[in-house]
């Protein structure tokens, strides 16, 4: 039932952040602008984003989109990119990745007037089979297109003013990825036939750009159809937008790039990389926010979203704001670096640890009041139990060879007063810690690879037990306070362990018993493990689940950052880029996602109220964020094919697939 993805959480978050700074925040999902120095290495890189190899290339006029307005179908039908070119010379850069993309097969659009013959024999001397589709007029060139695509023998045709450019836009994806030919109008006339074997026809734009007069003469012939206009170009791109591409979207320019003509050159050359996407091409205005377009956002959701051009085309604060709806609100940013951190869960506290000033600090979630105690020494991490926060302290850096005399402390704090009760230095380098209930310290070395798990008493400091582990073990505590586990970080496979535990003596130990048939990460992207609230299951942050005997269970949709639990409403909250996903807990399936503000890197149930502690941007600066969900919003997903489809969109589009 699982469909499972296996990539490393850390190579996720990173490629899942905005690529292109805002005055705001990170954007949570995938966000990448394709653009070159000008028009024709703009249509380069669109090729290279979109093809790793293309048997057919498509080469148009890059200062006059005429005869290019057709091509959709072509670029869908040939599956070939899009490329621009001067009228009589052909760039360096164009044939480099003509060469690059392997193709066979030229095709250049318009006549020698569009471009020049030169051109022409310089592809045939390289050994190209070059195809020119060329007719006296853009209207005759169009037709051309479509019957070399083969849309002329179909029975499906769209009709598009020949000179209102932005409408051949909005027909552009239908165009290529059902390969539909796009056929040119005049405003009161048709000035090529449509084959016999057309029977529909979808006319884009209003009367005032293809009049009831064609549409008349269309419907003479026998042919039913329809109009996909709105009160201007973007309604009217907005109208022609298929629902059903709900992974990827393209963002272009809707206006001319030139006050004297029509040219959309980086629209034009996207065309084809519609195809690859399977995404709408929606236009934006270049530097102000449409309502229309930005309520189309709103309403509709996207994994990838695909700018082209550079910021001339559109800004990318206008992306931003047309795009970026979270559904989580950032209660504080910090200014300090949060190496560990953790919820009360007794009241409404966050505590972090930071590697700043060596101090542990709380935020209260109600009040917003802010707290700091500095500690000795560097911290490392904290564990909460008993209305007590432990933390481990490090007097050095972790050393693989440091096999000599070790040291390192434990500091305890009074939750309630939030008070340092007392500090003692114990002889291991610490690394994770866990607390039972009776309140023995369960400590993993750090250093020394082959190191030691030893216990403490928090009353005393005196140490109780000891055992064997590796070095740099990452700890859970069972729910049930009878065992610990371990999950290594410097082996590859990575691996699961468990030691049993019995009044503050580590009894036993037991290994997991898979060893690489499960990825649980490698030497650069480390995974933890978080046991549920009833201990029924082990989760590794690489979406792998085992029972709570570390036997296999199950595999999670997406990895993640950090796990929440919500058991009493029978639901699981994971976390990954900026995505936090609700599952069911009976079968882990995702039915409802949440947007946030930053990159997620922990998250937190309260009062079944979901936090997250993010990376947001805040003008030029990266900070650190408190984030509350709304639990109101987020996006429902209905079924169980609905599931596997959000989280297959979110994986391949983070994975850039199918991009190169």
């Amino acid at each position: 039932m699982f469909n499972v993805r296996l990539f490393a959480t850390a190579f996720l978050l990173t490629v899942a952040s905005f690529v292109f700074l805002a005055s705001q925040s990170f954007a949570a999902p995938y966000y990448e602008r394709i653009s070159g120095v000008n028009r024709i290495e703009t249509s380069v890189e669109i090729s290279r984003a979109g093809w790793e190899t293309a048997d057919n290339v498509i080469l148009a006029r890059a200062d006059n989109p005429a005869d290019a307005l057709s091509s959709a179908s072509l670029s869908g039908a040939a599956d070939a990119p899009i490329l621009l070119t001067s009228p009589n010379s052909i760039s360096d850069v164009v044939l480099d990745e003509i060469d690059r993309l392997g193709a066979s097969t030229v095709y250049i659009l318009g006549g020698k007037g569009a471009i020049s013959p030169v051109i022409e024999e310089e592809l045939i001397s390289y050994g190209f089979d070059v195809i020119r589709l060329g007719g006296s007029t853009r209207f005759d060139t169009a037709a051309l297109i479509n019957k070399e695509a083969g849309g002329a023998y179909g029975t499906k045709a769209i009709v598009v003013n020949g000179y209102a450019v932005a409408d051949a836009l909005s027909a552009s994806s239908n165009s290529a990825i059902n390969q539909i030919p796009i056929y040119l109008s005049k405003t009161g006339s048709l000035p090529v036939n449509l084959p016999s074997t057309i029977k529909e026809v979808t006319i884009y734009g209003g009367t005032g750009v293809v009049s009831t007069e064609v549409e008349t003469l269309l419907k003479k012939q026998g042919k039913t159809v329809t109009r996909i206009a709105g009160n201007d170009r973007y309604l009217t791109n907005i109208a022609a937008a298929d629902p059903s591409l709900a992974e990827n979207v393209i963002i272009v320019r809707g206006t001319s790039t030139s006050r004297t003509s029509e040219q959309y050159p980086d629209a034009v050359a996207g065309a084809g990389l519609s195809h690859k996407l399977g995404a709408n091409i929606i236009l934006s205005h270049p530097t102000s926010v449409k309502p229309d377009v930005q309520e189309y956002f709103m309403n509709n959701r996207y994994f990838g979203y695909f700018i082209l051009g550079g910021e001339g085309a559109v800004t990318s604060e206008t992306v931003m704001e047309l795009t970026f709806h979270p559904d989580s609100e950032v209660l504080e940013t910090f200014d300090h670096n949060i190496i560990a951190s953790a919820m009360d869960p007794n009241k409404p506290v966050l505590y972090s640890l930071s590697d700043d000033d060596n101090s542990i600090r709380s935020y209260n979630l109600t009040t917003g009041e802010e707290k700091s105690i500095q500690l000795k020494a560097s911290p490392e991490q904290l564990y909460i139990e008993n209305n007590k926060i432990y933390v481990s302290i490090v007097h050095g850096l972790h050393d693989d060879y440091n096999f000599g005399v070790q040291s390192g402390e434990i500091a305890i704090i009074d939750a309630g007063q939030f008070k340092l009760e007392k500090t003692f230095e114990i002889d291991l380098d610490p690394f994770d810690l866990v607390v039972d209930k009776n309140g023995f310290i369960y400590v993993s070395g750090g250093s020394a690879q082959w190191t030691e798990i030893k216990s403490y008493s928090s009353l005393t400091g005196a140490e109780v037990s000891v055992n064997r582990i590796r070095q740099q073990s990452y700890l859970e505590m069972n729910p049930n306070q009878t065992k610990v586990y371990a999950i290594n970080t410097d082996l590859s496979p990575r691996d699961i362990s468990e030691y049993y535990i019995s009044n503050g003596v580590i009894t036993g130990y037991k290994d997991s018993p898979y060893h690489g048939e499960y990825d649980l990460g490698d030497f650069s992207n480390f995974s933890d493990i978080k046991a549920s609230p009833d201990g029924k299951y082990l989760f590794n942050s690489y979406g792998h689940v085992f029972k709570g005997n570390l036997e296999y269970a199950a595999e999670l949709e997406v990895p993640y950052n950090d796990v929440a639990f919500d058991l009493g409403q029978n639901r699981f909250y994971s976390g990954i880029g900026g995505y936090v996903f609700r599952h069911n807990y009976s079968d882990f399936l995702i039915d409802k996602y949440y947007l946030a503000n930053g990159e997620i890197l922990y998250m937190y149930q309260k009062d079944g109220q979901i936090y997250v502690l993010s990376i947001v941007n805040v003008g030029l600066l990266e900070k650190f964020a408190i984030e509350k969900i709304d639990m109101t919003k987020g996006t429902d997903l209905e079924s169980e094919e609905q599931s596997f489809q959000a989280t297959d969109a979110l994986v391949d589009t983070i994975s850039k697939s199918p991009l190169k």
